[in-house]
């Protein structure tokens, strides 16, 4: 391969994202720690699907679908909260 051709070659990278509009996530049974993160998807039908699929397994692990921004590494929501 020649200097010139080094230099022209096109490097892809993947991008993985971690926010999205909606998440599914199963749990461990007492409800603290993410077993899985199933999926991260932006269309609600989509999501509640999933979200159906997931808890119909079988494992009798608890479920959640989540709207918001908060990635599954323990990061606090940073959306302001309404009080009650």
């Amino acid at each position: 391969m020649q200097i010139s051709e080094c230099a022209t070659e096109v490097k892809t990278m993947a991008v993985t994202r971690t926010h999205f509009t909606f998440r599914v996530d199963t749990w461990t049974p007492d409800g603290e720690s993410i077993v899985e993160h199933v999926a991260g998807v932006e269309d609600y039908e989509l999501a509640l699907a999933t979200y159906r699929a997931a808890a119909n397994t079988g494992l009798a692990l608890p479920s959640t679908l989540r709207e918001g921004r908060a990635s599954d590494r323990g990061q606090p929501d940073a959306r302001p909260r309404l009080a009650p």
